[in-house]
């Protein structure tokens, strides 16, 4: 179950490989598609259905919490934006399993390691996120390649006051980079602090917080750390599980060299005119308000029609495949197709829509959403086969 009718949450169990992750999550998937069929129904890969329709919320405690706050219409916002959720592990040491919270007396080495991976994932969430959009439309109309962010993110950085986090963005909106754990530490707690005066401004009783079961569970930030223990990338559209494969292969190795080469993440004027170059242990990422005001934009509103995204997206891509396994390289070729074409999925639908008569400016029609949303479910279909062969040859 999801918060709204509508969305299936299909979760994938922990792995220490993304082959074997995928494999899991296609095994899922698969049944999923099967019982769809049988109640002649198709699962769509899009983050946001094409056409105009109000979502059936569901009404669990802590759906309920949420539509107090935003209010039973912006809430239905969460009920529209499907997304892709990537988890990868922490240090070894910095997770206190019994507690669910970070450690703070852990050796240096961890807290650096754990410090640049986050640091290093808001750097290139523009990047994550220009790779999976696959939201053109919403509720019929073209909003930007990645309108699910702008109505889910919204707020000032996206100019979009009218969305889900948009007087939260503390709490939902890329946040800040932080020095040391320490400053992390103090930035869950603040955001804590911030849904617990949400909760007393809309008189829920406070002992709902129990319900959360962590402070980590109350925040829906883009990057966060989990209560599972993971940094978990959650600021994607949902899209075909090749695509996923290859977004999954690319956080979990990126990831890995920062932690087993001991690089540093280093914000600075560098990082925006050279991003993720490297000089020894130091990996020069833009400046922070730079990555949240300018490049997030960007990438919701243009994707690679921008050349500072398709810039910025391909320099991530180079630096992560320097020491790329030689194995998985074949699993990211549909993110090098994306850069040698300039197109992403986003861009496919905005081009199917204009060969059948729509332009940017125009509503879709219902018939022709429903068209392309069976379109692309059909579409989907076939990747999973090709998918499955792909993850069989680079075994």
């Amino acid at each position: 179950k999801e918060c709204a009718k509508n969305m299936l949450e299909v979760i994938g169990s922990p792995f220490p490989s993304v082959h074997g992750a995928m494999n899991d999550l296609m095994t899922h998937v698969e049944f999923a598609s099967y019982v769809a069929e049988k109640e002649k129904l198709l699962l769509c890969p899009l983050s946001c259905y094409p056409g105009v329709f109000a979502p059936s919320m569901r009404k669990e405690k802590l759906y309920r919490i949420k539509e107090r706050i935003f209010g039973p219409r912006k809430f239905q916002i969460a009920g529209r934006c499907i997304g892709f959720h990537c988890h990868t592990d922490l240090p070894h040491g910095i997770f206190d399993d019994e507690v669910r919270a970070l450690q703070l007396l852990v050796g240096a080495k961890v807290r650096d390691a754990m410090v640049n991976s986050y640091n290093l994932m808001i750097a290139a969430d523009p990047i994550f996120s220009t790779f999976a959009q696959s939201s053109p439309y919403y509720q019929g109309r073209y909003l930007g390649k990645d309108s699910r962010i702008i109505m889910y993110r919204g707020g000032s950085d996206l100019g979009n006051p009218y969305g889900l986090y948009a007087k939260f963005e503390e709490l939902g909106g890329l946040p800040p980079y932080k020095l040391t754990v320490l400053g992390l530490h103090d930035l869950i707690t603040s955001r804590y602090d911030a849904w617990k005066s949400a909760l007393i401004k809309a008189g829920i009783n406070l002992k709902t917080l129990s319900l959360y079961g962590s402070v980590l569970e109350t925040s829906w930030n883009p990057i966060k750390v989990n209560p599972h223990g993971t940094l978990e990338q959650r600021g994607m559209d949902m899209n075909y599980l090749s695509t996923i494969a290859a977004l999954g292969v690319l956080m979990h190795s990126t990831i890995r060299k920062i932690q087993q080469q001991r690089l540093i993440a280093i914000p600075s004027e560098i990082g925006i005119e050279n991003p993720f170059k490297q000089e020894k242990d130091v990996i020069h990422i833009p400046p922070n308000e730079y990555v949240r005001k300018v490049l997030q934009r960007f990438a919701a509103y243009e994707g690679l029609e921008n050349t500072e995204i398709y810039g910025y997206c391909k320099a991530f891509l180079d630096f992560a495949m320097k020491d790329f396994p030689r194995g998985q390289l074949g699993l990211i070729k549909p993110l090098q197709k994306m850069l040698s074409s300039k197109k992403t999925l986003s861009d496919e639908i905005l081009a199917y829509a204009h060969r059948n008569g729509f332009s940017r400016r125009q509503p879709l029609t219902q018939d022709f959403a429903q068209e392309l949303a069976i379109h692309y479910s059909e579409e989907f279909q076939s990747d999973f086969q090709r998918t499955k062969d792909m993850l069989r040859k680079n075994s």
